[in-house]
């Protein structure tokens, strides 16, 4: 991971910026990342959010193969990729897209919620009136056939990290899975969350991260009743510091600052105001 040597390195750039802003707000104050953290964000997975049984668009454009002179699965830098789509479907050339897919999980292909891998983003190069042509600008992964096209927006920070020092408990958020649907994640890694704009996440803001250990056996044959009783009852513990790095309407990423343990799906996050 590039933040594998400076996993807080984003956050500390942040406090270092000259700004005014220094109350949340709806609006942050927003600009480019640094050279050394676009990749990292503009790579970042998301989450599909849709309701269970809800049915899915289908995007208009995807990989279906190459220009070499062999069918292969994977593509990465130097193919050239031939996109399903052309002048009738809307594609020029010269526009930018981000290659995606739905990660398969345990709950089939439809399962929600699902992570979405960002597997790089492309550039048109030429089209005819059902077909394209694209070049690799950046490869997160390797690019695999049936991959489908977004439009490319340049990722955005907030100039400033949103202040606070306070833990809003009311209705808590959780961690959800992270790049190719990890469920773990250390100091330095992206992670997504299950709360976005419409829940009134901004850039920048921060959220304390929670393990709740209620649900975790805990013998109790041979100890007193009173400990049988109150087993289940400990409270929760705080393991670590998140930073919202790229807001959708019903998700987020987030970065990892920093965690006393591997950050895992199902944690509960607290907004910091």
């Amino acid at each position: 991971m590039r933040f594998r040597n400076a996993a807080c390195a984003l956050y500390i750039w942040m406090l270092a910026v000259p700004g005014s802003a220094q109350t949340p707000g709806p609006s942050p104050e927003l600009m480019a990342p640094p050279s050394w953290a676009y990749i990292d964000i503009a790579c970042a997975p998301g989450l599909a959010t849709e309701k269970k049984g809800e049915k899915i668009a289908l995007p208009l454009y995807r990989v279906i193969g190459s220009q070499g002179t062999a069918n292969r699965d994977m593509l990465g830098p130097g193919d050239t990729l031939v996109i399903s789509g052309g002048s009738t479907a809307g594609l020029q050339v010269g526009q930018r897209y981000f290659v995606r897919r739905r990660m398969t999980t345990l709950g089939g292909p439809d399962a929600v919620p699902a992570t979405i891998h960002t597997a790089g983003w492309v550039q048109i190069l030429g089209l005819d009136t059902m077909l394209a042509t694209a070049t690799i600008v950046q490869a997160c992964d390797g690019i695999l056939l049936d991959d489908y096209l977004e439009p490319f927006v340049s990722p955005m920070i907030a100039a400033r990290a949103v202040p606070g020092t306070t833990p809003e408990y009311e209705n808590m958020g959780r961690i959800m899975t992270g790049v190719e649907g990890i469920t773990t994640g250390a100091r330095g890694q992206i992670m997504t969350i299950d709360r976005g704009s419409n829940a009134g996440v901004a850039l920048g803001q921060r959220f304390l991260v929670f393990r709740d250990k209620r649900s975790q056996r805990v013998e109790t044959v041979f100890r007193s009743t009173l400990f049988a009783e109150m087993n289940g009852s400990q409270p929760l513990v705080e393991i670590g510091e998140v930073l919202v790095v790229l807001v959708r309407p019903n998700d987020a990423s987030v970065q990892i600052l920093g965690s006393t343990d591997a950050v895992s799906v199902g944690d509960l996050i607290a907004p910091i105001r």
